[in-house]
């Protein structure tokens, strides 16, 4: 399997769970210049912007410890036209990791 099919079943896992937990998946892989954004979702009237770290092998935080300050940039970037596109207020930006461990999901992330 591919790091992008990994990274794929990874992102559907995370739009499961967070359906579960009451959010609504607005958006999948949102692209805006040079960012990206793996999923947005609405949590009540907040908009989420969730980065979703998939790692096979290695140890938990692995995934959290690699949204570093680059990407956090081209995330808020895309977050930015995203929110000037759909008039959006109140946003929040969480970290979804998946592993061998399990899932970990860390909201207000940074």
């Amino acid at each position: 399997m591919s790091i992008f099919e990994t990274g794929l079943i990874g992102e559907a896992r995370a739009a499961l769970y967070l359906r579960k937990k009451g959010m609504r998946v607005l958006a999948r892989r949102y692209r805006a210049g040079h960012g990206e954004i793996d999923l947005v979702a609405r949590d009540g009237e907040t908009l989420v912007f969730v980065e979703v770290k998939t790692r096979i092998k290695g140890r938990m935080d692995e995934g959290f410890r690699a949204v570093n300050a680059q990407k956090r940039e081209r995330l808020f970037s895309a977050a930015q036209a995203y929110m000037a596109a759909h008039g959006a207020k109140q946003a929040r930006f969480d970290v979804i990791e998946i592993s061998a461990a399990g899932l970990r999901h860390m909201k207000n992330a940074f």
